[in-house]
């Protein structure tokens, strides 16, 4: 080791002191990466390097979106940042001149990352809106995905944007987790092909390149199974299972696609938070995988170790227990004034190494020299207007919505409409909306199923029932309305926590769940001992109970017609729910007023309602849509989960539609007319009752920007469905959790039910018929190290063209550690005209029909194989089996 710091020193100092133009090494292009990280690292003071480990807010140094000098140079303190984020900039311009102040004035001149949201499309204004990410699983289409991720990445490198936050690459083994709609479902494989293809998108083969953005998979890494469904839960499983289901896909990720970035979860595995784990990021990440990129928090992570996971006594000690372990980026948790001081007074206490600072340095400095950054730290301004939202990337999110809409059910070929069907009644308040799921971009501007429909010949009959959900939920900014009559409530903001005196920033909004985490609220308005007034009118859609729940985080007070209701204006409530009931009516306008203050670390504050109409109103509310379907040839009700039941945080106890939604259905089913159930939701729901009384269901998740357009085409067959669940559709909530290759001793039923899932892994109909035959395996038996062949025979025996996804599935028949009945191993999406045939190949490597063994050693044991080829995790066509020697 000496030697070789010694050879490493010696080339800096060549390379350092014999350019003729007599700059720095690192500084010079035709170097190796490495030789430059060292020699900057070198150059850097203590002050330097713990910068590069903090990530800004844009607010810290911008104000509506353009630099604000006095304000970055005093953030700045003339050393540069390790990254920015929540800047989102509008054009390049405001970025290019954002990393020119950076580059100018600080002694180093070293570039800063701009690292933004984009899971299934840039987070930024009007750009892209793809399929959330368990739609884009749907497709079962690896193509496709890498065409998702370059679009991505294209848009998001447009206005200078460097890295982003994403794909989440835990398996969603767990419905009831609000973030399971992140996930690209339950199975490892498929994940691991999807997550390696929009990998690859986003990062290309040159990420100096102005279509390229480091990719960073998230969150690492076993997140996705937290106990009980809770955000932040405790994650139970053992090392086995973790290396051959949820670790794998990361180290897919991270060896096969190359991605630079990696996020520590906030959870615990084992009891050691990911973000404190040196096994997670040393040992494994960078040693047995080979990871060169920097690891960044989840926001929080690092806190949590003594806060939550009570692993640490104090934040000193959370602060230096990651950055030993091989954290190299700290999101938010601390001030920058707390979390560098820590570094710099550790590091000169003796309590923590200069070679942990210097690693972790090193690694962010290795992405931004892997981005060219130091070389061109600019974009080309004329490429948002080229690139941004163009045609073809729209033409892209309507083709990406069509293949990942799912068909689950279709009794007596409701779908797609036949001649027969004239007039349609389309049932349920989310028809008329365009819902994106968690971590959209924003003020998109989509196609709802109502807007679709009208594009056609049907005679169409759209009824809004309005109808709630039954539980708590956000405030549709429709019944919200400001003194001067526009939608939504006015704010103000304030410099201290009274509410009093002049406000130093005022708008109208539209939401009453808001969470700034540790930031200022907007610009102008400081971080800490701020508070904000929202003050209008609520306009009530039905004479009921109204349930006003609120929380905040620090103190809060709502009040109607001049009276407090809701009482949180005490330290003593700080993140704790108070709830009020009042009797409202229809249409009736109430003055209302919500207050909130903030004393220091986080900010956040929730105003929801729960609506109970009377009981005269709930036995006349479905009036209008009995009529509507009475008068309709067929019924199209859409239905599932609003955007505030669903997502980061909105993890649920049940999985079933609420209680109006389901009485909504059972008024209509009455009816006797064809219904098509059509879900927009965020995670599988359990449809026991519903899929006996529905003709047909389509499952469109969250389908994007042009999820109408997209279901409308299916329904009305100018597209033939062709999606596949990549997850599992429970019966009941007791199954959980529930996902196809389990172990095979758990086959045994309940004895109140069967234990066999409503709708299996990998299930998907089609308009189309196809038949499997002539299944042929190369070889009858191989060595461990040797490939296998499999060919199969699909036709299409309808008279319709399709899409057919063709599954293979393995299962090791005996082995020395338990395997689960079967696994997913290959798939292939194939297009058959009416009548036509292909034979599909599918090449079996060593790696698939590898096991973690008794010694944890990943190998390919001796003895039969058997092959399952077919259509679904629960209809397989074909089967065979070959001997590995």
């Amino acid at each position: 080791m000496k030697k070789i710091y010694l050879l490493l020193l010696a080339t800096i100092l060549f390379f350092g002191f014999t350019r003729k133009d007599n700059s720095p090494a690192y500084k010079n292009a035709d170097l190796d990466i490495e030789t430059r990280v060292a020699d900057l690292v070198a150059r850097m003071t203590l002050e330097e390097k713990v910068m590069q480990l903090d990530m800004y807010s844009a607010g810290d140094l911008v104000v509506d979106g353009r630099v604000e000098p006095v304000r970055a140079a005093k953030a700045l303190n003339g050393m540069s940042v390790g990254s920015v984020h929540d800047y989102y900039p509008e054009t390049a311009d405001h970025a290019n001149e954002l990393q020119k102040f950076i580059i100018e004035n600080t002694r180093l001149g070293i570039p800063a990352l701009f690292i933004e949201e984009a899971l299934h499309g840039y987070q930024g204004k009007k750009s892209t809106a793809f399929p959330v990410s368990l739609g884009l699983g749907s497709m079962w289409d690896v193509d496709l995905m890498e065409k998702v991720g370059k679009v991505i990445a294209t848009e998001t490198r447009s206005v200078n944007v460097h890295m982003v936050l994403g794909p989440v690459l835990g398996i969603g083994r767990e419905p009831r987790w609000g973030r399971v709609q992140e996930t690209y479902g339950e199975d490892a494989y498929l994940a691991a092909r999807n997550g390696v293809a929009i990998i690859k998108g986003m990062q290309g083969d040159d990420l100096t390149a102005d279509n390229a953005v480091v990719a960073e998979p998230k969150h690492f890494g076993v997140h996705s199974m937290p106990s009980k469904g809770l955000n932040t839960g405790t994650v139970y499983i053992g090392e086995r299972e973790a290396r051959s289901h949820f670790l794998y896909v990361f180290e897919k990720a991270f060896r096969e696609a190359g991605a630079l970035g990696a996020m520590a979860a906030y959870h615990e595995w084992d009891g050691i938070p990911a973000a404190g784990d040196p096994w997670l990021l040393k040992d494994l990440l960078r040693d047995e995988w080979g990871f060169k990129g920097f690891v960044l928090s989840d926001l929080g992570a690092i806190a949590k170790q003594h806060n939550s996971h009570h692993t640490a006594k104090t934040d000193e000690e959370a602060i230096l227990n990651s950055i030993r372990s091989g954290l190299d980026m700290q999101f938010y948790d601390y001030t920058h004034e707390k979390f560098q001081k820590t570094l710099i007074d550790a590091v000169n206490n003796g309590t923590l190494e200069m070679k942990d600072v210097d690693r972790a340095v090193s690694s962010v400095l290795y992405v931004k020299f892997r981005l060219g950054l130091f070389e061109n730290p600019y974009v080309d301004t004329k490429l948002k207007e080229e690139r941004y939202h163009c045609q073809a990337h729209q033409d892209l999110a309507l083709e990406v919505a069509q293949k990942s809409i799912t068909l689950l059910q279709n009794n007596n070929n409701t779908l797609s409409f036949g001649d027969n069907v004239k007039k349609v009644a389309i049932i349920g308040d989310m028809a008329d909306k365009v819902l994106l799921g968690g971590y959209s971009p924003k003020e998109v501007e989509g196609t709802s199923i109502v807007e679709a429909f009208k594009n056609t010949a049907y005679e169409v009959n759209f009824v809004d029932v309005g109808v709630p959900t039954n539980t708590a939920e956000q405030i549709d900014s429709k019944y919200l309305v400001t003194e001067d009559g526009e939608e939504g409530l006015l704010a103000e903001y304030f410099n201290n926590t009274e509410c009093s005196g002049v406000p130093v920033f005022s708008q109208v909004e539209t939401n009453l769940a808001r969470y700034w985490h540790n930031l200022s609220p907007a610009a102008g308005v400081v971080d800490d001992n701020f508070s904000i007034r929202w003050s209008g009118y609520i306009v009530p859609p039905l004479t009921g109970t109204y349930e006003f729940s609120l929380i905040a985080d620090d103190i809060a007070r709502f009040y109607m017609n001049g009276e407090q209701l809701n009482d949180n204006w005490d330290k003593e409530m700080i993140n704790k729910w108070t709830k009020k009931k009042i009797r409202l009516e229809k249409g009736k306008k109430y003055p209302i007023k919500l207050e909130f203050a903030e004393f220091d670390a986080y900010a956040a504050v929730f105003l929801h309602w729960k609506i109970q109409p009377e009981v005269s109103n709930k036995e006349t509310m479905f009036t209008k849509t009995v009529e509507a379907a009475k008068n309709a040839d067929v019924v199209v009700l859409v239905l599932g989960e609003k955007e505030e039941e669903c997502g980061e945080g909105k993890d649920r106890q049940g999985l079933e539609l609420n209680t109006y939604s389901k009485r909504l259905l059972n008024e209509v089913s009455k009816v006797g007319k064809p219904i098509v159930l059509v879900l927009q939701n965020g995670r599988p729901l359990v449809l026991t009752e519903e899929y006996q009384k529905v003709d047909a269901i389509l499952e469109s998740w969250y389908a994007g920007e042009l999820s109408g357009q997209a279901t409308v085409d299916i329904i009305t067959g100018k597209v033939n469905p062709s999606g596949k669940l990549p997850i599992t559709f429970p019966r009941s909530e007791g199954q959980l959790p529930v996902f196809y290759n389990h172990q095979r001793s758990a086959t045994h039923d309940y004895v109140d039910g069967s234990s066999k899932p409503l709708f299996a892994f990998g299930h998907g109909l089609s308009y189309s018929k196809f038949k499997y035959s002539d299944l042929v395996i190369e070889k009858a038996e191989i060595a461990k190290d040797e490939n296998q062949v499999v060919k199969v025979k699909v036709k299409n025996i309808s008279d319709r063209d399709g899409s057919e996804i063709v599954q293979l599935y393995i299962t090791d028949s005996y082995s020395s550690v338990a395997t689960p009945v079967m696994q997913l191993r290959g798939f292939k999406r194939i297009e058959l005209k009416a009548g036509e045939e292909k034979e599909v190949s599918f090449t079996i490597l060593p790696d698939d029909l590898a096991l973690w063994n008794r010694a944890m050693k990943r190998v390919v044991e001796p003895g039969e194989f058997q092959v399952k080829v077919g259509a679904a995790s629960d209809d397989i066509r074909l089967k065979a089996s070959f001997q590995v020697k």
